[in-house]
């Protein structure tokens, strides 16, 4: 996808920050939907068609390019994991459709005007000549990019008005959610540990089995010759935390595993465990610090449960305004779609 690169970098500017657009369109793949060509499928071969208005290869195309974007390093993708991206790239564009159409309808589309003020804004922030050539070489004409940043900027705008402002949760309901929910802000009991461990299955053969076992005796050995706990971690650990000196950093009561939180939460502080057997073979522990559970503030949580609450009630707005989108919709589905994929 030669020209992925430019596109994506004149439309960054379009998408506005915060908007949860991405939630049900991805990302702005559709105002340059038709610069995609790579694909092997005719660029106008229907595969949906939404109250008459087709959507074309190449706009699932370039959909399922936004949700997975091709790399000579992938080595593509086995096929039902293909099949559910190809799925939900084209629900992406069906909702799509409908959503421009009801703007249509309630004449609620961005006039041209605003459309071309903001093209003027993009083109002057990138710089008139790199914004020129980027353009070029995204296959599209100034006309079409054009017509297609009204499109876009038409959606966003109806997402905002439909789902982003009607979630906003004020400072009293943000409050009044906290004071009613005390018992969802109790922070469990949380230790800071380091962990090596040498990797051996349970089912492994006798002598892999000893072969862990010593090795996690030596490192056990050597910590209690003095030696420090995160270079003997780097040595002999098998885990990815080796690289870290076997820091976990800090982890709550309910978020480890049983063999390892029996350790975590009964070791006393400073000192290291000796070899214990878990899933994933034989570990030492240290805990470095322990901190009792406790009830957190609300001005310690405010912001993340703002983002929460907005969250959740913003997806319950879209799957709403998305199932009413559909009630009265004619869509149809072409079944026998071609691989979008073959020679990726």
């Amino acid at each position: 996808m030669k020209h992925q690169k430019p596109v994506a970098r004149l439309v960054s500017g379009v998408t506005l920050a915060g908007l949860a657009w991405g939630l049900t369109l991805g990302a702005s793949a559709t105002v340059f939907g038709q610069a995609s060509g790579s694909r092997t499928a005719p660029r106008d071969e229907v595969v949906a068609r939404v109250n008459g208005a087709a959507v074309t290869a190449a706009d699932l195309s370039a959909e399922v390019e936004t949700i997975y974007p091709s790399s000579p390093g992938h080595g593509g993708l086995a096929a039902e994991k293909m099949k559910a991206i190809r799925s939900q790239a084209l629900e992406e564009l069906i909702v799509r459709e409908l959503a421009y159409q009801q703007a249509e309808k309630l004449k609620a589309v961005v006039p041209m005007a605003e459309t071309q003020a903001e093209y003027e804004r993009l083109r002057q922030k990138l710089g008139p000549a790199t914004f020129d050539r980027e353009l070029q070489a995204s296959g599209l004409t100034s006309q079409q990019y054009l017509k297609q940043l009204q499109r876009q900027m038409t959606l966003e705008r109806l997402m905002r008005e439909k789902t982003v402002l009607p979630s906003r949760v004020g400072p009293t309901a943000l409050r009044a959610y906290y004071d009613q929910n005390p018992t969802k802000f109790q922070r469990p009991e949380q230790v800071h540990a380091r962990l090596i461990t040498a990797n051996v299955d349970r089912q492994a053969k006798p002598e892999e089995v000893a072969k862990a076992k010593a090795k996690i005796d030596t490192a056990y050995r050597e910590l209690q010759g003095g030696k420090d706990f995160g270079a003997v971690a780097e040595q002999y650990s098998d885990d990815l935390y080796r690289v870290k000196g076997g820091d976990l950093g800090w982890v709550h009561r309910g978020r480890l595993e049983p063999d390892f939180e029996k350790v975590a939460f009964s070791l006393p502080l400073g000192k290291v465990s000796e070899p214990f057997r878990t899933s994933y073979g034989f570990s030492l522990m240290k805990v470095e610090a322990r901190e009792p559970a406790r009830q957190m503030t609300f001005a310690e949580i405010s912001s993340a449960l703002q983002q929460e609450l907005e969250q959740r009630k913003m997806l319950e707005l879209r799957s709403a305004w998305v199932e009413q989108l559909k009630k009265n919709a004619r869509i149809e589905i072409v079944d026998d779609t071609p691989d979008l994929r073959a020679g990726h």
